[in-house]
């Protein structure tokens, strides 16, 4: 783990899989504190799990980016968890497996 981010409050959507874990990862490997925020529990609980087995702080949060109430109630938990929030990298996203057309 590097200093870097030492005391400081990072929150990822969408960190349940994909860049959105790496990213978690990467904050955390810093020396950040990171809100996990993901709309599937599973993967959300198995980012905060890699962050923890590495020695570093994480908690889940159930989060639809979509919903304003999520979004603020995601902000909250940092806050109210951490007293502050430093960055957000915001990674949620969808893709579907189809041709698209416009």
């Amino acid at each position: 783990m590097t200093t870097q981010l030492q005391d400081k409050v990072a929150l990822v959507t969408g960190a349940g899989s994909g860049i959105g874990r790496a990213s978690a990862l990467a904050f955390a490997n810093a020396g950040a504190k990171v809100l996990v925020a993901d709309i599937d529990p599973e993967g959300g609980a198995e980012t905060v799990r890699l962050i923890e087995e590495e020695g570093d702080t994480a908690l889940f949060f159930r989060a639809d980016v979509s919903k304003p109430d999520d979004v603020e109630a995601m902000v909250r938990k940092a806050v109210d968890t951490w007293g502050r929030l430093d960055c957000a990298h915001n990674n949620a996203g969808i893709a579907e497996d189809r041709v698209l057309t416009t």
